[in-house]
């Protein structure tokens, strides 16, 4: 998966939004794509922690993606889901050919270009967390999405291979329409209160109402009681997006504390109460779960009379939490040794 690494080079030579915003590569940044994984829930594991200014930008940062959790994700999830929440049966068809791909692009040009690049002014001594306290990983997590939604439209995708040519529009639509339909589907995981606490559900919330407020990229549209996010015009979408990158870079770049906090408090933490009831009946009646977990293969040994590893069993077990047990008593028996060598020391 060099393609990553490459285009993060030649887009950090060529894009003016580069010096407009700080936007500038780190060295040494590497991805992985693996695709036969196990892990529960997360899609993409990132090496360094956000935190780690410095050493990202002294010596870039390691991406590994777990492709088969992604897709798994997404294969359980209902294509009603979808055609709900789509405006259109185009936007819907879009999205059952599209969007998986989208998606697991735009993941990995988040994780790459956008972890991977962004530089700040030398007085935070590479530490902006310091300066955003409270307010850091969702200004990082929205410039991260920003960067992927900016570049996933970006010619040299289809120049690099990443994405064909003839299908490029058709990927830049179906992104651009799921990410706002997040917006809306993310709000039946917050069923209590009127407020976002996750970082990465107030940058997505916080990205589309900006859009809603300060572009005529995006129309909230109602029909038969219920509530559409439609993109009306893509080259407006990303315009805004620019816009908006570049005003998250400086907050982060600078440590502007103050701004972090009146833009996630304007677009990104509050919502309102009956929007989220109307999407949590719509949701319900598709019977789609808040949160999904995925349960792992168990791989057992099958051993010859000399107990010699011959083979290997694959059996699919269907309870979460059998799983998670035995994995707790797994973890429990091979700290015991160690445990009780430290204790007789």
């Amino acid at each position: 998966m060099t393609e990553y690494v490459k285009l993060l080079h030649l887009l950090c030579e060529r894009q003016p939004i580069i010096k407009e915003t700080l936007l500038d590569a780190f060295p040494g940044s590497k991805f992985w794509k693996i695709v036969d994984t196990a892990v529960v829930s997360a899609l993409l594991t990132q090496f360094f922690n956000e935190a780690d200014q410095e050493v990202r930008e002294r010596h870039g940062s390691k991406s590994v993606s777990l492709s088969n959790v992604l897709h798994a994700y997404d294969r359980s999830t209902p294509s009603s889901m979808r055609s709900e929440f789509c405006w259109s049966p185009e936007e819907a068809d879009r999205a059952e050919r599209w969007a998986t791909f989208a998606n697991e692009l735009a993941t990995n040009l988040h994780e790459v270009i956008g972890h991977g690049s962004g530089l700040t002014a030398e007085r935070l001594n590479g530490a902006p967390h310091a300066f955003l306290r409270e307010h850091y990983s969702s200004i990082e997590e929205t410039r991260a999405d920003l960067v992927a939604l900016y570049f996933i439209a970006d010619p040299k995708m289809a120049e690099v291979g990443l994405v064909p040519a003839e299908s490029h529009d058709d990927v830049i639509w179906a992104e651009y329409e799921a990410y706002a339909r997040t917006a809306l589907v993310q709000l039946r995981r917050v069923r209590e209160g009127t407020s976002i606490h996750e970082d990465h559900m107030r940058n997505r919330q916080a990205i589309v109402h900006w859009l809603l407020a300060n572009t005529n990229a995006l129309e909230r549209r109602v029909r038969d009681h219920k509530t559409y996010y439609t993109v009306l015009d893509r080259a407006a979408f990303r315009d805004g997006v620019k816009r908006l990158l570049a005003e998250i870079q400086r907050i982060k770049s600078e440590g502007d504390y103050a701004a972090a906090g009146d833009f996630l408090d304007r677009y990104g933490i509050h919502f309102d109460p009956a929007l989220r009831d109307e999407i949590v009946a719509r949701t319900d009646a598709l019977n789609l779960p808040a949160y999904s977990a995925l349960v792992q293969p168990k791989l057992d040994p099958v051993r010859d009379e000399s107990g010699t590893i011959t083979d290997v069993r694959i059996s699919y077990p269907c309870d979460l939490t059998t799983q998670m047990l035995e994995y707790s008593d797994g973890h429990r028996r091979r700290e015991e040794p160690r445990r009780a060598a430290a204790l007789a020391r």
